[in-house]
This record gives C-alpha cells, sequence and structure tokens, in this order.
C-alpha cells in the first residue's frame, strides 16, 4: 500500500466516523436535499426547505432526499428519512451501486411505464423492492412532501428469502459445486439470491455469465467502511492475531452495520456462506439476524497450516457461533472440530450436488484451448494422445501444494519404466504452482502433458482410462463424482474428505503417498478398478433434501 492510497483510506474513515456521528442527531423536519444532476423545478411547497449541495450533515438530516443517478457508498439511511429515486442508467455505473440506491429507496418514480419496467427488469427489483414505484414522471413529488401517498405499483412479494454468498466464481472446485447446486435449486429460483463482491469481479465479469437466468443477484458495492476505533481493531484482529473483548465488540459492530449498509432494505431470512473463504463475508455473514450457514467444503486446519490462506480466530467464531456448519462431507467432521474447540452441535452433514447431466453434455463437445490456457503441448499434440492406444491416467485439480501433484509425477516416473506406452495428463484451473510443476515435469523422463485455465476438461477427461485424486487433504472432491458420471475408474489417497464417498460406493482408497497412489496405477493395470457407477439422480435428491431443510426454504 503506496501512501497515496494509505491517505485516501485515512480521509474515509474520517469522513465515516464523522458521518456516523451525524447520524445519530437524527433528521429535520420538512427539509428536502437534492441529490445529483435533476432537471427537477423548486416548486415544492412553501413549508419545505431545499438543499441543492450535498454534505454529511445534509446527507443524514434530511427528511427527504430526492436522488437522481445513485447514493454514496457510505449512505446508510437514517430513521424517518424518505428516499425518492428518479433512476438514471449509466454504463459507468456498477450494477450493484444502483440496485442498492433503488432498493433503500422508498419511491422509484420513472417517466413512463416503458422506462419502469426496464428498471425493474435491469436491476432485478420483481420480489424484493418494498417500496412503490411511480410512473408519472415527477408529478407525485408534491404529493409525497406533503404526507400523502400517490398511486404506485407493489412489487414486493412475501416469501421465504435465502441469500447465497457465491465468491468470485472463479473456475475452480467452489465454483462448480455452486452451481451443481444452483442447477437443483431452478424450480426454486425465487426462494434464493446470489451476493458476491462487485469489485472482485470488475476484471472478470464473463465470470457472471455462469449464473443460471432464473436467479437474481444482490451484488455486494463498495468497501467496508470503518470508523477509526473499527479501523485499529480491524488490524488488531485480522492483521496481528490479537483480540480481547473491545476488539470483538467493535468488530461485531462494524460487520452488523456493514449487513445494513448492503442489504438492510431487503427481507432476508437465511444467509448462506456457500464458500467458507473470505474472513470479511465470514463475518458480515455471522452478524446478520436470522438463520446463518457456513460451509466447510475442505479440511481447513490444513488450509492453516500449508497454504496459510485462513484467519483461525474468524473461524471458530464462525464454527461456534453460525446456526448450522455444513461439512459436505462426514469426514470434515473431525478437522472441523479442531478449530471449533469441540463444538459439534450445530454441525450438519450436506453433501455436495453434482450436475451429471452437464458433465455427460460437457464431454461430447470439442476439445478447446482458450486464450487464457497454458500448456506444455499444443491442441493438436493433446488430441493426437487421447486418440493414441496410450494408456492415459489424469488427474483435474488446481496446481496448489494439497494437490500433491508433484509427487503423483513421482510415482508415474517409478510407473512409466516398465509402461512406456503410457502419460499423465495433469489439468488445473489456475494455481500458483504451475510453472513450478512444468518444469519438475520436463526433468522427468515419462511423457506428463500439463495444462492450466481449461474451461471444459469434460471431453479430455472421458477419453482417459483412469482418474487419480492424489491429493494430501480435500473436501469431497467433485471431480471424482465427474469421473466415475463417465464410467472412469478411480482411486483416491485415503484422507478425510472423499473416504467417506469411497467407501460407500465401493471405490478404491490407496495409501497417502507416491507408493500408494503407484500401488493404485498397477491395480488398475492388472484390472482391479471397476467405475462405482453411482446413482446420481438419488444421489441430488438426498443432497437436495438436506440443503433445503437446513435453510427452512421448502
Amino acid at each position: 500500500m503506496n501512501l497515496k492510497s494509505i491517505a485516501t483510506l485515512l480521509k474515509d474513515i474520517f469522513l465515516q466516523s464523522r458521518y456516523l456521528h451525524m447520524l445519530k442527531t437524527g433528521i429535520k423536519k420538512e427539509t428536502v436535499l437534492l441529490y445529483g444532476e435533476s432537471d427537477i423545478q423548486n416548486n415544492f411547497p412553501k413549508n419545505i426547505t431545499v438543499f441543492k449541495k450535498p454534505s454529511l450533515k445534509t446527507l443524514s438530516s434530511c427528511e427527504f432526499i430526492i436522488v437522481s443517478g445513485v447514493l454514496p457508498d457510505f449512505f446508510i439511511k437514517n430513521d424517518g428519512q424518505k428516499i425518492i429515486c428518479f433512476p438514471k442508467y449509466e454504463s459507468s455505473v456498477f450494477f450493484g451501486k444502483m440496485q442498492r440506491t433503488l432498493l433503500m429507496s422508498d419511491y422509484i418514480i420513472c417517466p413512463d411505464r416503458t422506462t419502469e419496467t426496464e428498471i425493474i427488469k435491469n436491476f432485478q427489483l420483481y420480489g424484493i423492492y418494498k417500496g412503490t414505484v411511480i410512473n408519472d414522471g415527477s408529478k407525485s413529488i408534491n404529493k409525497i412532501l406533503s404526507g400523502n401517498n400517490p398511486k404506485g405499483k407493489c412489487i414486493c412479494k412475501s416469501t421465504k428469502r435465502t441469500l447465497i454468498y457465491s465468491g468470485s466464481l472463479a473456475q475452480n472446485g467452489l465454483t462448480a459445486s455452486l452451481l451443481n447446486l444452483l442447477s437443483e435449486l431452478k424450480n426454486y429460483s425465487e426462494n434464493f439470491y446470489l451476493t458476491y463482491r462487485e469489485e472482485s469481479l470488475k476484471k472478470n465479469g464473463d465470470n457472471l455469465k455462469k449464473i443460471p437466468k432464473e436467479f437474481h443477484c444482490i451484488p455486494m458495492h463498495g468497501k467496508t467502511q470503518y470508523t477509526i476505533s473499527e479501523f485499529l481493531s480491524y488490524i488488531l484482529y485480522f492483521k496481528l492475531n490479537i483480540s480481547n473483548r473491545l476488539i470483538e465488540n467493535r468488530i461485531d459492530r462494524l460487520y452488523k452495520r456493514e449487513w445494513t449498509r448492503l442489504f438492510g432494505n431487503i427481507d432476508i431470512n437465511c444467509a448462506v456462506q456457500f464458500t467458507g473463504y473470505e474472513y470479511g463475508v465470514i463475518n458480515l455473514f455471522r452478524c446478520f439476524e436470522g438463520k446463518r450457514i457456513i460451509y466447510v467444503h475442505n479440511n481447513m486446519s490444513e488450509e492453516i497450516k500449508l497454504r496459510k490462506n485462513q484467519h483461525f480466530k474468524t473461524l471458530r467464531k464462525a464454527y461456534r457461533e453460525y446456526d448450522t456448519v455444513a461439512l459436505v462431507t462426514e469426514d470434515m467432521r473431525r478437522s472441523a472440530m479442531e478449530i471449533s474447540g469441540g463444538k459439534e452441535e450445530n454441525f450438519a452433514v450436506v453433501p455436495n450436488c453434482h450436475n451429471y447431466k452437464n458433465v455427460l453434455e460437457k464431454s461430447h463437445l470439442p476439445i478447446e484451448f482458450q486464450q487464457e490456457t497454458e500448456s506444455n503441448v499444443t491442441l493438436k499434440q493433446l488430441q493426437d494422445i487421447l486418440v493414441s492406444d496410450k494408456l492415459k491416467f489424469i488427474t483435474i485439480g488446481r496446481f496448489s501444494p494439497e494437490k500433491a501433484h508433484i509427487r503423483l509425477i513421482d510415482a508415474f516416473e517409478e510407473f512409466y519404466k516398465n509402461h512406456s506406452e503410457s502419460c499423465l495428463i495433469i489439468i488445473g484451473g489456475r494455481g500458483e504452482l504451475y510453472s513450478d510443476t512444468v518444469k519438475y515435469a520436463e526433468s522427468r523422463n515419462a511423457e506428463i502433458i500439463l495444462i492450466k485455465s481449461m474451461e471444459n476438461p469434460m471431453p479430455v477427461l472421458k477419453k482417459c482410462d483412469l482418474f487419480m485424486l492424489p491429493s494430501r487433504y480435500e473436501g469431497l472432491g467433485l471431480v471424482l463424482l465427474e469421473a466415475d458420471t463417465l464410467g472412469i475408474p478411480v482411486f483416491a489417497t485415503n484422507i478425510e474428505g472423499p473416504r467417506g464417498f469411497m467407501k460407500k460406493h465401493g471405490g478404491l482408497l490407496v495409501p497417502n503417498s507416491a507408493e500408494g497412489i503407484l500401488s493404485g496405477m498397477n491395480m488398475y493395470v492388472n484390472g482391479k478398478i471397476k467405475p462405482m457407477n453411482v446413482d446420481y439422480a438419488q444421489y441430488n435428491k438426498d443432497a437436495l433434501n438436506n440443503f433445503t431443510e437446513i435453510c427452512n426454504s421448502k
């Protein structure tokens, strides 16, 4: 962080502190703030005092705010304030920024019915907007300022709503798990909304196209808004791992207010932190006053030790305070209990759904490299190998330490000595170890193909003879299910995560070592590994019932 960004941050913190202090003074009756560029004529009732220059004071204290465009990110509606919005679509304004302004408005005033329909549709307001939509232009303003309710449309629906945090929708197992769940929830889409940090998708907007059209989104827009004491507590708690009652109270106050800023104008019954990662979002959802669910997709104790990408205090508090800690497999219980300090009364096993139909469809598509794809072979070379008589072993997983690609290569190197007509294919969506893995593979004698960022690996998987999950630790490992769907024999290391699934369905588990992985390869060539052929229609039915039960959404 450079000096300029530090100065900007400090300025924002002081501004937020001043604004929150001013909110405590309450509103001044019969005052109006005109916010944004507007052609509204100043012919209001004589008893109304009009302010045309926005300030922290007028934003916090005016009884009415007539806004054309969007309100600032730090704005929180004061008790008794009424927002009158003249929506103004600008391509440079993020969807979430405009949607947040619209959702906190008491009145949305459009010039005509066509504009009204477009605004409701484009900003996904139907069902959740609790105010009044009017399409008579500015004619209704004086009625509103005089305390009367003009005729308009109510588009809010009374229903149970579950908000699901999706993460950045990057190409990884978490996104695959979420999309599989959404495929099973399509018939209930009006009850489920997705949220994500809008800033994190600014450079990867195409990721949003992965969300099925049946589902609407309520993005989290704007940076976290701190007071001075909250920012100091944030540094102490998250960066220095120092905590006491005062610090934790400040953290809770921060995220309770952030929930109000982001979602306070929407009726939500249940909040699902689906990824189980990102300490800020974990704390935000923990501070929601409703049903709270956090998923455990992985051995988070090992994530802390090996990848150091988790905040232990946040996870412990979450696993102890969330209403439900959703374990994707029973195997996650032990490691989750290590973090929770032994508490497990709120634990429930909620398996990930598996979109087996989509896997089958994608397996019939052409094999393609994308612009961002990296590989040590060309597409033509890959295609030639896949149609050859060579024995083809494959694993799919990000290029990171827990996936144990190096020891898989070591095991395959030994296997290759006696089976030279074989090759190993490793496909990963992302990961910091790709370059190192390429260098290591090039130093071996065996034929090893490495591919990074391949949008659809299913056609490659379909043409392979054996799928291997060599991980040091895992969640369930959905790619096991994908390989089994395609009729590919599989084996996994005997670790928490895949262990329960493999045992239940008669799959092969091998010792968690290079020697164990080598034994699995040899067992395959000796005809001792067959496809599991799981009934995934029934599997999904059970998984969906578990999910809707913990959400109380059916």
